[in-house]
C-alpha cells in the first residue's frame, strides 16, 4: 500500500524567493526558510534587512516569476530547418 502525500502551497514555496504583498514588510523580497506546523505560516528571511526573520501567512506572499526577455513563439531552427518544417505543414 502506498502512502499518498499531499503537498501544500506553502511546502512548494520552501527555499524559494517570494515577494511579501501585505504587512510590515510589504513589497520586500524574502527567502522561505520553514513551513510552520499549521501548514500555512511561513518563516521567511527578509532580504536587505540584516537577516531579519518574519512569520507570514502564505496568503500574504506571491511567487517571484522569472522575467521573460522575449515573447515565446515558435523556435527559429535556422533557414534550412525552417524551410523543411514549413514544407511539411
Amino acid at each position: 500500500m502506498t502512502e499518498k502525500t499531499n503537498i501544500t502551497e506553502a511546502q512548494l514555496l520552501l527555499n524559494q524567493e517570494v515577494k511579501i504583498v501585505n504587512g510590515r514588510f510589504r513589497g520586500k523580497t524574502a527567502l522561505v526558510r520553514k513551513v510552520m506546523a499549521d501548514g500555512r505560516s511561513l518563516e521567511v528571511e527578509v532580504a536587505n534587512t540584516s537577516g531579519k526573520i518574519a512569520f507570514v501567512d502564505v496568503t500574504f506572499v506571491s511567487e517571484i516569476q522569472e522575467r521573460q526577455q522575449f515573447a515565446k513563439g515558435e523556435p527559429d531552427l535556422g533557414p534550412v530547418a525552417n524551410s523543411v518544417v514549413q514544407a511539411h505543414k
